[in-house]
């Protein structure tokens, strides 16, 4: 993946990364702050570092943008990691350490910026308490289906296979 050929087409760039080049720009600097925090006292495999790193040598994907990219890539299309690995030329178990590495600093960086998703139910309800107009987009999820046949149809939706 050339990053610097792909951020020139807006229209390509949001259809593999789900960000615009506008919103992916925004997001780079948090992200560049987290990995600059977290790189200066671990390694990337998440041991404490012996001396404290100043000059940052990345050779496993070398911008800060092409990790960004390589991780919202991940994100939407949810390859094998066999493909990112000949799409950015790295290894496979280099591929394995970015994409767990990046998703923990991409949580942490949208948890600063107030981004994550809420995941309390209280205060779901709080919220939508004050709010007139609530939409929900909800997935159904599956449920184990108690042992006892009278407790079974309180939780069988009706459809068939479910």
């Amino acid at each position: 993946m050339q990053y610097d050929k792909i951020k020139t087409q807006p229209i390509q760039f949001q259809s593999i990364t789900n960000l615009s080049v506008d919103d992916f720009n925004f997001l780079l600097p948090y992200i560049k702050a987290e990995w600059d925090e977290y790189n200066c006292f671990n390694t990337l495999k998440g041991k404490l570092r012996q001396h404290l790193s100043y000059t940052i040598v990345d050779t496993v994907v070398p911008k800060i943008a092409y990790k960004l990219m390589f991780l919202l890539i991940y994100l939407k299309t949810n390859p094998l990691q066999e493909h990112h690995k000949a799409s950015f030329c790295i290894t496979q178990p280099q591929a394995n350490t970015m994409i767990h590495l990046l998703s923990f600093l991409l949580k942490k960086t949208l948890n600063r910026l107030g981004e994550l998703l809420e995941r309390n139910e209280y205060r779901i309800k709080y919220i939508v308490a004050s709010i007139s107009d609530v939409l929900l987009d909800g997935v159904e999820q599956q449920i184990q289906r108690p042992q006892a046949s009278d407790l079974q149809k309180s939780c069988y939706s009706g459809k068939k296979n479910s």
